[in-house]
């Protein structure tokens, strides 16, 4: 949602403080945990205990940054390997992921993360799968390890987007990596809505950008079958996982079904002058 640039630069200190403080109990909580993470992630054998060690992380992540979560349709995952679909609004979005969920998966997340102090180990040791986006060849390969994953009995997860949308919470366009992993796979795709994660954590760097503790929103969907569908079929399954994960973006107003940008403006005016709505 849209504020005006007073309340922006009226709320800037108090969020980049907390940017600070969410950033040292990022670093804190890592360190402590370094050495079991380490050893987890040293052997692929270790892998599934790594990743519960991840949900404790994550866990006591968000209690000490002030983030509880609140999820609708936690029984709706099917039997592994899935592929997991979401949009992307912030840049906690992976920690978050694993406030949803529990089944253990790996992560498709950008290339840049390997150099991120400690959390690197993850993409490293491949217990994430790291995607090189400015190399088409590297890129394709992220598929490949994607589709290995997947064969091998181990869920993948991905943010269909590929990025932060600049104006997030709108919902951008979704790239093919995801479908096209799940129809030649034959496995089922489980599209989740995180409503409210571009709230607690913008560009880390950047003094004006959203930081805050408050309660996250992520809404679990029905499972989509990919049973025998065929690539012809990929773009329709596409825009049918993201019709379903927009939906309820869009009726909280924080997002537009709209893409021309003179619509997009006028929608952005109108809703601006309606009461936000509460979600669920």
């Amino acid at each position: 949602m849209h504020e005006s640039k007073f309340i922006t630069y009226l709320l800037a200190p108090f969020r980049f403080l907390y940017k600070i403080y969410f950033a040292l109990v990022f670093m804190s909580t890592m360190l402590i945990l370094y050495p079991l993470l380490y050893f987890y992630a040293s052997k692929k054998e270790r892998h599934p205990k790594l990743f519960k060690v991840k949900l404790v992380w994550g866990a006591v992540l968000c209690l000490f940054s002030g983030i509880p979560f609140a999820v609708k349709g936690r029984k709706k995952f099917p039997e592994p390997p899935f592929i997991v679909v979401a949009n992307h609004q912030s840049y906690m979005d992976i920690v978050f992921m694993y406030r949803v969920v529990k089944k253990h998966y790996k992560f498709m997340a950008k290339a840049e993360l390997m150099n991120w102090p400690l959390f690197g180990i993850f993409f490293k040791k491949k217990t994430d799968i790291a995607v090189h986006r400015s190399h088409k060849k590297l890129a394709s390969q992220a598929l490949i390890e994607a589709d290995e994953t997947i064969k091998e009995g181990i869920s993948v997860a991905f943010f269909a987007e590929g990025t932060i949308p600049r104006n997030t919470p709108q919902l951008g366009a979704f790239k093919n990596g995801a479908f096209k992993v799940a129809i030649e796979n034959q496995v089922p795709i489980v599209p989740i809505t995180f409503v409210s994660n571009w709230r607690r954590m913008g560009e880390p760097l950047e003094f004006t950008s959203k930081g805050s503790p408050g309660l996250c929103r992520a809404v679990i969907h029905d499972t989509i079958e990919t049973k025998g569908l065929m690539l012809d079929d990929m773009i329709e399954l596409r825009e049918k996982t993201r019709t379903i994960i927009h939906q309820p973006l869009i009726d909280r107003g924080y997002s537009s079904p709209l893409f021309n940008k003179d619509e997009y403006d006028a929608w952005v005016k109108h809703r601006s002058k309606k009461k936000r709505r509460r979600f669920y």
